[in-house]
């Protein structure tokens, strides 16, 4: 159910976009994360950057290297026609997105 407080948009890229592809890794390190949550977090952790906030509550929860690595590994076997599936999101990413609304 969408919340009458909030504003929604949506947005889109070339599917050959290089931009789109570094969206899709970036969902794929953090577990899994939909197009749209990602491009929030993006957002928020941009924002919070921008105006001096200190990082530290999601640096301390990005993914391992390791962990990094296989995800981007995932991607690119997935190949440029790859569909961005929603799935379940893992508790560390859960975290770190809950973490950027506050």
């Amino acid at each position: 159910m969408r919340n009458t407080e909030n504003v929604y948009w949506s947005t889109s890229l070339p599917r050959d976009h290089q931009a789109l592809q570094t969206l899709d890794a970036y969902c794929q390190e953090w577990g899994g994360l939909s197009r749209a949550e990602a491009t929030r977090r993006l957002l928020i952790e941009w924002d919070k950057l921008r105006r001096g906030e200190s990082p530290a509550t999601w640096i301390s929860q990005q993914p391992s290297s390791q962990q990094s690595m296989a995800g981007s590994h995932q991607l690119i076997q997935q190949a440029s026609g790859a569909t961005n599936k929603p799935m379940r999101l893992n508790p560390t990413a859960k975290a770190a997105s809950q973490s950027l609304d506050d």
